[in-house]
Protein backbone atom coordinates (compact mmCIF):
# COMPACT_ATOMS: atom_id res chain seq x y z
CA UNK A 1 0.00 0.00 0.00
CA UNK A 2 2.87 2.46 0.77
CA UNK A 3 4.53 1.72 -2.49
CA UNK A 4 1.09 2.00 -4.37
CA UNK A 5 0.83 5.58 -2.51
CA UNK A 6 4.04 6.52 -3.30
CA UNK A 7 3.53 5.76 -7.06
CA UNK A 8 0.16 7.74 -7.25
CA UNK A 9 1.78 10.54 -5.43
CA UNK A 10 4.56 11.01 -7.70
CA UNK A 11 2.14 11.02 -10.58
CA UNK A 12 -0.19 14.00 -8.88
CA UNK A 13 3.53 15.89 -8.70
CA UNK A 14 4.58 15.31 -12.51
CA UNK A 15 0.93 16.30 -13.66
CA UNK A 16 0.92 18.96 -11.40
CA UNK A 17 4.35 20.18 -12.29
CA UNK A 18 3.35 19.42 -15.85
CA UNK A 19 0.46 21.88 -15.78
CA UNK A 20 2.16 24.97 -13.61
CA UNK A 21 4.62 24.20 -16.80
CA UNK A 22 2.27 24.28 -19.58
CA UNK A 23 0.14 27.56 -17.53
CA UNK A 24 3.58 29.45 -17.53
CA UNK A 25 4.52 28.86 -21.28
CA UNK A 26 0.92 29.79 -22.22
CA UNK A 27 1.32 33.12 -19.87
CA UNK A 28 4.58 33.33 -21.19
CA UNK A 29 3.29 33.27 -24.74
CA UNK A 30 0.39 35.58 -24.34
CA UNK A 31 2.49 38.31 -22.92
CA UNK A 32 5.00 38.11 -26.03
CA UNK A 33 1.79 38.35 -28.45
CA UNK A 34 1.03 41.36 -26.32
CA UNK A 35 4.49 42.71 -27.30
CA UNK A 36 5.02 42.40 -30.83
CA UNK A 37 1.25 42.77 -31.82
CA UNK A 38 -1.16 46.00 -31.32
CA UNK A 39 -3.83 45.59 -28.91
CA UNK A 40 -6.86 47.66 -30.12
CA UNK A 41 -10.19 48.04 -29.18
CA UNK A 42 -13.72 46.27 -30.12
CA UNK A 43 -15.20 49.80 -31.20
CA UNK A 44 -12.62 51.90 -33.36
CA UNK A 45 -12.21 55.42 -31.71
CA UNK A 46 -13.73 58.76 -32.34
CA UNK A 47 -11.42 60.51 -34.53
CA UNK A 48 -13.90 61.41 -37.13
CA UNK A 49 -16.25 63.17 -35.66
CA UNK A 50 -14.81 65.53 -33.04
CA UNK A 51 -17.07 68.05 -31.63
CA UNK A 52 -14.51 71.38 -31.26
CA UNK A 53 -14.93 74.16 -29.62
CA UNK A 54 -16.03 77.12 -31.70
CA UNK A 55 -12.78 79.20 -32.13
CA UNK A 56 -10.74 75.98 -32.87
CA UNK A 57 -13.62 75.09 -35.93
CA UNK A 58 -13.67 78.83 -37.10
CA UNK A 59 -9.73 78.16 -37.58
CA UNK A 60 -10.49 74.77 -39.00
CA UNK A 61 -12.82 75.82 -41.72
CA UNK A 62 -10.38 78.61 -42.98
CA UNK A 63 -6.90 76.57 -42.93
CA UNK A 64 -7.71 72.66 -43.31
CA UNK A 65 -5.28 70.95 -45.47
CA UNK A 66 -7.19 67.81 -45.63
CA UNK A 67 -7.72 66.60 -49.43
CA UNK A 68 -11.30 65.44 -50.21
CA UNK A 69 -9.39 62.28 -51.33
CA UNK A 70 -8.38 61.61 -47.80
CA UNK A 71 -10.58 62.24 -45.21
CA UNK A 72 -10.27 60.89 -41.78
CA UNK A 73 -11.80 58.13 -41.05
CA UNK A 74 -12.20 55.95 -37.16
CA UNK A 75 -10.81 52.81 -39.31
CA UNK A 76 -8.06 54.60 -41.60
CA UNK A 77 -6.43 56.34 -38.28
CA UNK A 78 -6.90 53.32 -36.63
CA UNK A 79 -4.27 51.69 -38.64
CA UNK A 80 -2.70 54.45 -39.03
CA UNK A 81 -2.20 54.50 -35.44
CA UNK A 82 -0.88 51.23 -35.26
CA UNK A 83 1.60 52.19 -38.22
CA UNK A 84 2.70 55.07 -36.26
CA UNK A 85 4.21 52.90 -33.39
CA UNK A 86 5.07 49.97 -34.91
CA UNK A 87 9.13 49.41 -35.18
CA UNK A 88 8.43 46.83 -37.67
CA UNK A 89 8.80 49.56 -40.45
CA UNK A 90 11.77 50.17 -39.92
CA UNK A 91 14.83 47.82 -41.67
CA UNK A 92 15.23 46.21 -38.38
CA UNK A 93 13.07 46.62 -36.23
CA UNK A 94 14.10 48.82 -33.70
CA UNK A 95 12.49 52.44 -35.00
CA UNK A 96 9.10 53.70 -35.31
CA UNK A 97 7.90 56.99 -36.31
CA UNK A 98 6.87 57.68 -32.47
CA UNK A 99 10.71 56.96 -31.65
CA UNK A 100 11.36 60.63 -32.66
CA UNK A 101 7.92 61.91 -32.17
CA UNK A 102 7.04 60.75 -28.57
CA UNK A 103 3.59 61.76 -27.02
CA UNK A 104 5.32 63.17 -23.53
CA UNK A 105 7.29 65.36 -25.84
CA UNK A 106 4.18 66.86 -27.83
CA UNK A 107 5.23 64.40 -29.99
CA UNK A 108 8.27 65.96 -30.39
CA UNK A 109 11.43 64.76 -29.57
CA UNK A 110 13.75 65.54 -26.42
CA UNK A 111 17.07 65.09 -28.67
CA UNK A 112 18.92 67.69 -30.22
CA UNK A 113 18.90 65.36 -33.20
CA UNK A 114 16.83 62.04 -33.27
CA UNK A 115 18.34 58.62 -33.65
CA UNK A 116 18.49 56.35 -36.90
CA UNK A 117 17.67 52.68 -37.08
CA UNK A 118 21.42 52.07 -37.23
CA UNK A 119 22.52 54.50 -34.78
CA UNK A 120 23.47 57.56 -36.88
CA UNK A 121 21.67 61.12 -36.06
CA UNK A 122 19.13 62.80 -38.40
CA UNK A 123 20.28 66.34 -40.22
CA UNK A 124 17.87 68.53 -38.35
CA UNK A 125 15.69 68.32 -35.31
CA UNK A 126 12.70 66.88 -34.77
CA UNK A 127 9.60 68.72 -35.53
CA UNK A 128 6.00 68.07 -32.95
CA UNK A 129 3.29 66.87 -34.97
CA UNK A 130 0.42 68.44 -32.84
CA UNK A 131 -1.74 70.50 -35.52
CA UNK A 132 -0.35 70.08 -38.63
CA UNK A 133 -4.01 69.67 -40.12
CA UNK A 134 -4.22 73.56 -39.49
CA UNK A 135 -0.69 74.51 -41.51
CA UNK A 136 -3.14 75.82 -44.45
CA UNK A 137 -0.30 75.64 -47.47
CA UNK A 138 0.17 71.72 -46.47
CA UNK A 139 3.58 71.58 -47.12
CA UNK A 140 5.82 69.31 -44.38
CA UNK A 141 8.95 69.32 -42.96
CA UNK A 142 11.33 72.22 -41.90
CA UNK A 143 12.52 73.17 -45.32
CA UNK A 144 8.83 72.15 -46.61
CA UNK A 145 10.32 70.23 -49.35
CA UNK A 146 7.45 67.98 -48.76
CA UNK A 147 4.37 69.41 -50.68
CA UNK A 148 1.78 67.48 -48.66
CA UNK A 149 1.50 65.49 -45.62
CA UNK A 150 0.87 62.25 -47.70
CA UNK A 151 3.92 62.91 -49.20
CA UNK A 152 5.88 63.44 -46.14
CA UNK A 153 4.78 60.52 -44.19
CA UNK A 154 6.26 58.01 -46.17
CA UNK A 155 9.98 59.68 -46.53
CA UNK A 156 11.70 58.61 -43.05
CA UNK A 157 10.59 55.44 -43.43
CA UNK A 158 12.77 55.16 -46.59
CA UNK A 159 15.39 57.77 -45.18
CA UNK A 160 18.85 55.56 -45.05
CA UNK A 161 19.31 57.49 -41.63
CA UNK A 162 15.92 57.19 -40.43
CA UNK A 163 14.55 53.86 -40.38
CA UNK A 164 15.84 52.04 -43.43
CA UNK A 165 13.28 50.73 -46.00
CA UNK A 166 12.11 50.81 -49.17
CA UNK A 167 8.31 51.24 -49.93
CA UNK A 168 8.59 47.88 -51.67
CA UNK A 169 10.15 46.21 -49.19
CA UNK A 170 7.62 47.45 -46.33
CA UNK A 171 4.93 46.15 -48.55
CA UNK A 172 6.22 42.97 -48.70
CA UNK A 173 6.58 43.31 -45.06
CA UNK A 174 3.52 44.35 -43.16
CA UNK A 175 1.36 41.92 -45.64
CA UNK A 176 3.30 39.17 -43.88
CA UNK A 177 1.95 40.16 -40.35
CA UNK A 178 -1.03 39.11 -39.34
CA UNK A 179 -2.69 41.78 -38.24
CA UNK A 180 -2.43 44.35 -41.38
CA UNK A 181 -4.40 43.01 -43.87
CA UNK A 182 -7.53 42.98 -41.90
CA UNK A 183 -6.83 46.43 -40.81
CA UNK A 184 -6.37 47.62 -44.15
CA UNK A 185 -9.59 46.14 -45.22
CA UNK A 186 -11.28 47.98 -42.89
CA UNK A 187 -9.63 51.26 -43.81
CA UNK A 188 -9.96 50.84 -47.54
CA UNK A 189 -12.06 48.24 -48.37
CA UNK A 190 -9.31 45.73 -49.30
CA UNK A 191 -6.74 43.74 -47.99
CA UNK A 192 -4.07 44.64 -50.44
CA UNK A 193 -1.29 46.76 -49.34
CA UNK A 194 0.50 49.76 -50.72
CA UNK A 195 2.36 53.09 -50.53
CA UNK A 196 -0.51 54.98 -50.69
CA UNK A 197 -2.73 53.62 -48.34
CA UNK A 198 0.09 53.76 -45.84
CA UNK A 199 0.47 56.94 -46.54
CA UNK A 200 -3.24 57.88 -46.14
CA UNK A 201 -3.67 56.36 -43.01
CA UNK A 202 -0.59 57.79 -41.36
CA UNK A 203 -1.78 60.78 -42.64
CA UNK A 204 -5.30 60.92 -41.06
CA UNK A 205 -3.85 59.51 -37.90
CA UNK A 206 -1.24 62.65 -37.66
CA UNK A 207 -4.15 65.14 -38.95
CA UNK A 208 -6.13 64.02 -35.96
CA UNK A 209 -3.84 64.92 -33.43
CA UNK A 210 -5.61 68.28 -32.43
CA UNK A 211 -4.67 70.20 -29.43
CA UNK A 212 -8.37 72.03 -28.50
CA UNK A 213 -8.20 71.48 -24.24
CA UNK A 214 -6.24 73.75 -22.88
CA UNK A 215 -6.31 76.56 -19.93
CA UNK A 216 -6.54 78.87 -23.58
CA UNK A 217 -9.53 76.83 -24.65
CA UNK A 218 -11.57 77.19 -21.80
CA UNK A 219 -10.72 80.92 -21.42
CA UNK A 220 -11.47 81.34 -24.96
CA UNK A 221 -15.35 79.35 -24.62
CA UNK A 222 -15.72 81.55 -21.44
CA UNK A 223 -14.88 78.59 -19.20
CA UNK A 224 -11.56 80.26 -17.51
CA UNK A 225 -10.28 83.19 -16.70
CA UNK A 226 -6.32 84.85 -17.54
CA UNK A 227 -4.66 85.72 -14.25
CA UNK A 228 -3.45 89.03 -14.58
CA UNK A 229 0.10 87.85 -16.11
CA UNK A 230 -1.54 85.55 -18.47
CA UNK A 231 -3.41 88.20 -19.78
CA UNK A 232 -0.57 91.00 -20.18
CA UNK A 233 1.18 88.17 -22.10
CA UNK A 234 -1.47 87.92 -24.76
CA UNK A 235 -1.39 91.36 -25.07
CA UNK A 236 2.50 91.44 -25.84
CA UNK A 237 2.19 87.54 -28.12
CA UNK A 238 -0.44 89.89 -29.97
CA UNK A 239 0.60 93.43 -30.27
CA UNK A 240 4.76 93.92 -29.05
CA UNK A 241 7.18 94.15 -31.72
CA UNK A 242 7.46 95.35 -35.44
CA UNK A 243 6.71 91.94 -35.99
CA UNK A 244 4.43 90.10 -33.29
CA UNK A 245 4.99 86.92 -32.36
CA UNK A 246 1.20 86.39 -33.52
CA UNK A 247 2.24 87.22 -37.25
CA UNK A 248 4.08 83.68 -37.54
CA UNK A 249 2.53 82.14 -35.14
CA UNK A 250 -1.43 82.98 -35.23
CA UNK A 251 -3.88 82.20 -32.78
CA UNK A 252 -5.93 80.02 -32.25
CA UNK A 253 -3.47 77.23 -33.28
CA UNK A 254 -0.39 79.21 -33.14
CA UNK A 255 1.00 78.81 -36.52
CA UNK A 256 0.51 79.80 -39.79
CA UNK A 257 1.81 78.69 -43.49
CA UNK A 258 2.00 82.26 -44.24
CA UNK A 259 4.19 84.62 -41.89
CA UNK A 260 4.42 88.00 -41.90
CA UNK A 261 7.80 87.84 -42.38
CA UNK A 262 10.58 84.98 -43.08
CA UNK A 263 12.17 83.60 -39.63
CA UNK A 264 15.93 84.10 -40.38
CA UNK A 265 17.73 81.96 -37.21
CA UNK A 266 21.17 81.93 -38.88
CA UNK A 267 22.90 78.50 -39.31
CA UNK A 268 25.77 78.44 -41.37
CA UNK A 269 24.84 74.54 -42.03
CA UNK A 270 21.73 74.76 -43.13
CA UNK A 271 19.40 78.24 -44.91
CA UNK A 272 16.40 76.15 -44.84
CA UNK A 273 13.35 77.17 -47.32
CA UNK A 274 14.76 78.01 -51.04
CA UNK A 275 18.50 78.62 -49.09
CA UNK A 276 17.19 81.92 -47.80
CA UNK A 277 17.73 81.69 -44.35
CA UNK A 278 14.12 80.69 -43.11
CA UNK A 279 12.43 77.84 -41.51
CA UNK A 280 8.83 76.55 -41.67
CA UNK A 281 6.72 77.79 -38.15
CA UNK A 282 5.51 74.69 -36.31
CA UNK A 283 2.48 75.41 -33.44
CA UNK A 284 3.26 76.78 -30.28
CA UNK A 285 0.53 74.88 -28.57
CA UNK A 286 1.90 72.31 -25.63
CA UNK A 287 5.81 74.17 -26.14
CA UNK A 288 6.02 74.17 -22.49
CA UNK A 289 6.07 70.80 -22.52
CA UNK A 290 9.09 70.43 -25.25
CA UNK A 291 12.84 71.05 -25.59
CA UNK A 292 15.43 71.64 -28.34
CA UNK A 293 13.47 74.09 -30.28
CA UNK A 294 14.09 75.27 -33.72
CA UNK A 295 15.18 73.14 -36.65
CA UNK A 296 18.69 72.53 -35.22
CA UNK A 297 17.71 71.81 -31.20
CA UNK A 298 20.31 74.60 -30.36
CA UNK A 299 17.67 76.02 -28.07
CA UNK A 300 16.96 74.15 -24.71
CA UNK A 301 13.36 75.01 -23.96
CA UNK A 302 10.61 77.76 -24.09
CA UNK A 303 12.38 79.88 -20.73
CA UNK A 304 16.00 79.85 -23.06
CA UNK A 305 13.81 81.29 -25.95
CA UNK A 306 12.06 83.99 -23.71
CA UNK A 307 15.41 84.78 -22.20
CA UNK A 308 17.41 85.25 -24.68
CA UNK A 309 20.04 83.66 -26.59
CA UNK A 310 23.84 83.79 -27.85
CA UNK A 311 23.50 84.59 -30.33
CA UNK A 312 20.04 85.98 -30.36
CA UNK A 313 17.46 84.33 -32.08
CA UNK A 314 15.87 87.22 -35.06
CA UNK A 315 12.70 88.33 -33.34
CA UNK A 316 12.42 85.89 -30.29
CA UNK A 317 14.30 87.76 -27.75
CA UNK A 318 12.00 89.96 -24.99
CA UNK A 319 12.80 92.71 -22.51
CA UNK A 320 13.48 91.04 -19.23
CA UNK A 321 10.07 92.10 -17.35
CA UNK A 322 8.07 90.94 -20.13
CA UNK A 323 9.79 87.74 -20.41
CA UNK A 324 7.53 86.09 -17.47
CA UNK A 325 4.28 87.57 -18.58
CA UNK A 326 4.98 85.61 -22.30
CA UNK A 327 5.76 82.41 -20.35
CA UNK A 328 2.84 82.68 -18.64
CA UNK A 329 0.62 82.93 -21.49
CA UNK A 330 2.37 80.40 -23.46
CA UNK A 331 2.12 78.16 -20.66
CA UNK A 332 -2.09 78.43 -20.94
CA UNK A 333 -1.64 76.73 -24.15
CA UNK A 334 -0.69 73.28 -22.78
CA UNK A 335 -3.10 70.54 -23.72
CA UNK A 336 -2.06 67.17 -21.71
CA UNK A 337 -5.33 65.40 -22.97
CA UNK A 338 -3.10 64.32 -25.81
CA UNK A 339 -0.56 62.37 -23.23
CA UNK A 340 -3.10 60.45 -21.64
CA UNK A 341 -5.79 59.97 -24.72
CA UNK A 342 -5.69 56.23 -25.61
CA UNK A 343 -6.42 57.19 -28.85
CA UNK A 344 -3.13 58.23 -29.35
CA UNK A 345 -1.57 55.99 -26.83
CA UNK A 346 1.01 52.86 -28.56
CA UNK A 347 -1.34 50.07 -28.63
CA UNK A 348 1.70 47.99 -28.53
CA UNK A 349 2.15 48.29 -24.95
Amino acid sequence: MQTKSIFVGTIIGALTCCLSFCSKKNTSTATANSATEPVLPATAYNYSNVSFPAHIAASLALNDNTPAGNVITDAGATLGRVLFYDKKLSANNTISCSSCHRPEQAFDDSATLSKGFAGGLTARNSMTLLNLRFYKSGKMFWDERAPSLESQVLQPIQNSTEMGMTMAALETKLAGLNYYPPLFEKAFGSTGIDSTKIARALSQFLRSMVTYQSKYDKVKQGQANFTPDEAQGEQLFLTAGAVTCAGCHAPPMFLTSEPAAPFALRDVNDRGIANEDRFKSGSLRNIAVRSKLFHNGSIANLQAMLGGATPPIPNHTVLPQDAPKLLAFLQTLTDQTLQTDPKFSNPFK
